[in-house]
C-alpha cells in the first residue's frame, strides 16, 4: 500500500497543494508551519492511500487548522419554541458544491534590480578592503 500525505492551504474559497509528503510527521510540521508564518494560512493536511492490488484509492483529512476545525464544526441545536401559528414551508436550503483543488502555476520570481546587484558588489569589495588593510595593520604590530 502506498502512502503519500498532501498540505493544502485554503486559498481566495479553494484549497490549493502546497506540497507533498511521503512521511506524516513531516507533513503535520509543514502545515503548523504554514499557519504559524507570516500570513497564518488555513491549512489540512490530507491522506491518500493507494491500493496497489485492488487498485482504490482511499482519500482522508487528518488534520485541519483549529480555528476552521472551529467553523466547520455545526453549533448545538437550540430547541426551537413551540409556535404559535403554523409557519409557512421554509424555502429548501441551497446545497453547498465541494470545488475541486486545483494546482496553482509556480510564481515567477522577479530579479533584483541593478541598483541592488551595484549595491551589494560595492559592499563585498569594500568589506574585502577593509579586512586587507586590517590584516596588513596587525601584522605590523607584531
Amino acid at each position: 500500500m502506498l502512502v503519500a500525505y498532501e498540505v493544502h492551504i485554503y486559498d481566495g474559497g479553494d484549497w490549493q497543494i502546497a506540497s507533498m509528503f511521503n512521511e506524516r510527521e513531516l507533513a503535520l510540521m509543514e502545515a503548523r508551519r504554514i499557519e504559524e508564518g507570516l500570513r497564518r494560512r488555513e491549512t489540512r493536511v490530507v491522506e491518500e492511500s493507494h491500493d496497489e492490488d485492488s487498485g482504490r484509492t482511499r482519500t482522508k483529512i487528518i488534520y485541519t487548522t483549529p480555528k476552521l476545525r472551529a467553523r466547520e464544526t455545526p453549533a448545538p441545536a437550540k430547541p426551537a419554541p413551540a409556535p404559535a401559528q403554523p409557519k409557512k414551508a421554509a424555502p429548501q436550503a441551497a446545497v453547498a458544491e465541494r470545488t475541486p483543488t486545483r494546482r496553482r502555476p509556480p510564481a515567477k520570481k522577479s530579479e533584483p534590480s541593478l541598483t541592488v546587484i551595484a549595491l551589494t558588489l560595492i559592499l563585498i569589495v569594500g568589506l574585502g578592503v577593509a579586512g586587507i588593510v586590517a590584516l596588513r595593520y596587525l601584522s605590523n604590530l607584531g
